[in-house]
């Protein structure tokens, strides 16, 4: 599986170095808005969320 980096930082899957540690991901478009495709991952910065409807990644588990 390739690298891919996530700026989540209260998913269990978030790793050092902004890695997914997760074996399989799942991904959805959000409607409206997000960070632009282009975005440089060292421009971002970490954005907890409390559940996977916070985040575009179905992949989300919380820490608690």
């Amino acid at each position: 599986m390739p690298d891919v980096n996530c700026t989540v930082s209260t998913c269990k899957h978030f790793g050092s170095g902004n890695r997914c540690s997760a074996k399989q991901i799942i991904v959805q478009s959000v409607a409206g808005g997000g960070v632009s495709p282009d975005a440089e991952l060292s421009s971002l910065s970490e954005t907890p969320a409390q559940s996977k409807d916070e985040t575009c990644c179905q992949t989300f588990k919380s820490m608690q």
